[in-house]
Parts: structure tokens; C-alpha cells; sequence
């Protein structure tokens, strides 16, 4: 019985905890980086690679909460450590053939042990992967008869000016301005240049400024555009002049 089980078992495993299913599930790509340094950004990626091995492999195998079977160590003794070809956390998708991605561990078992040597593993593993990092300029605001600068990708035009420690409202409208939600005409800008670099107008700022094609509500244009400039008159009253 020890001679039957040695020459028919591909690897040690640990018993496997949930089941899993026969649908290979898909892996989210990240977008962003997950660390940086001074020339490199660093981003986890997964990849599928097919290595053939002889039994034993020597690897010790545990199913995932995810569905499917992973490598959770390779000892002495087998092919996986001998060869270098198998690493831990390598989660595997077929068996010479057979699709084992969303299997059970007993069913991968079973697999393995029915399997002719030598063994075609397809594997799906996580690496790392580095790209050279492009610094982006931050947004420029540029204010005619204000203070000019960067801005914060995604800011919104109302917030930058008043950060900048430009005067956006004047008179009455300091006290009477609707606080940013697009109610009035008090935060009014003409946008000289640079209009693209903005979010669309609402459907609200159309109807506002509907005879102003050049000016924007402040509190209602974002920068969408991270190393783009826009210009424009700061304050209402210039904007006024130069919309009318």
C-alpha cells in the first residue's frame, strides 16, 4: 500500500479547505503601482507559463479560498525543487491536459495520481514587474490679476483660486455666494485658455452661461488633464466685463 501510494502520489498536499469550482476565475490587473522609488514604479501582474516535471515533484499542495489548488512549499526530494521550475504560490491551471483551475483538491489529486510521467503543469504565478516612471507635470492655473500655480490633478477650479489666495468673489458676493453648488453666478471665470483641459460644462452651466461661450462657474469645472495649463480672469466682475 506505501509502494502503491508513493509511485501514484505526483506531490505531498495538505488537505484542502473549500471547495471549488470547474470555472477559472479571472485575476484583477492592477492599475497603479503598488510602490515607487526614484526611477521605478512597481506593479503586481500575473502570468501563465506551462513547465514539465517528473514524479514526485516534491511540492506540497493546498487548495485555495479562491477555488483550485496552490503551491504552498517545495522540500527535498522531487523534481520541483531539483529543477527550479516550480515556486510557491504558483496556483495550477491544468495537468497534462486535464483543466484543474477551479477543482477540488480532492479532485486534483485524483489527476495527478492518474497522470503518465512526465507531468505538463500550466501554472498561473505572480510577478513583479518594474517600468521606468514618467513624472507628470502637475495642472498649471494661471490668473490674470491673481495668483498663478499648481494645482492638484482633479481639483476643482473654484478650490484652486481660492487656495492660490486669489479673490474670487468681490462685494455682496462674499456673503451672498452660494457656497459651490452651481446656484449662482457669483464664482463666474472667463476661461482664455485651456477650456479642454476642464471637465463638459453641466447641462446647469449651459443654461447659465448660455450667451458667455468662453466662461465657466468655477465651482463646477474640474482639472481633468494632469500637466496641462489653463488660464483665466479670477475674479467675476473681470469675468462680467469680458463675457458681456
Amino acid at each position: 500500500m506505501l509502494s502503491m501510494l508513493a509511485s501514484c502520489s505526483a506531490s505531498w498536499v495538505l488537505p484542502g479547505r473549500l471547495p471549488g469550482s470547474r470555472q477559472r476565475a479571472g485575476v484583477p490587473v492592477a492599475c497603479t503601482p503598488f510602490r515607487s522609488d526614484d526611477e521605478f514604479d512597481y506593479f503586481r501582474r500575473t502570468k501563465e507559463l506551462t513547465v514539465e516535471l517528473t514524479k514526485p515533484l516534491g511540492a506540497v499542495l493546498e487548495e485555495t479560498a479562491a477555488g483550485g489548488v496552490a503551491v504552498e512549499d517545495i522540500v527535498d526530494g522531487g523534481s520541483a525543487m531539483a529543477t527550479g521550475l516550480l515556486k510557491k504560490r504558483d496556483r495550477l491551471l491544468d495537468v497534462s491536459g486535464t483543466d484543474v483551475s477551479g477543482a477540488s483538491f480532492d479532485e486534483v489529486m485524483e489527476v495527478l495520481g492518474g497522470a503518465e510521467d512526465p507531468l505538463t503543469l500550466s501554472v498561473s504565478r505572480g510577478v513583479i514587474v518594474k517600468k521606468k516612471r514618467v513624472v507628470q507635470a502637475a495642472p498649471y492655473l494661471t490668473i490674470e490679476g491673481g495668483n498663478s500655480g499648481e494645482v492638484m490633478h482633479g481639483v476643482i477650479m473654484r478650490t484652486a483660486i481660492q487656495q492660490s489666495g486669489s479673490e474670487l468673489y468681490r462685494g455682496m458676493d462674499k456673503l451672498t455666494n452660494c457656497g459651490g453648488v452651481g446656484q449662482c453666478r457669483a464664482c463666474v471665470v472667463d476661461v482664455l485658455e485651456g477650456g479642454e483641459n476642464l471637465s463638459p460644462p453641466t447641462d446647469a452651466e449651459k443654461k447659465m452661461l448660455a450667451k458667455r461661450p468662453s466662461c465657466r462657474l468655477a465651482c463646477q469645472a474640474i482639472y481633468i488633464q494632469r500637466d496641462r495649463e489653463v488660464q483665466a480672469h479670477a475674479t467675476c466682475a473681470t469675468c462680467a466685463c469680458a463675457c458681456a
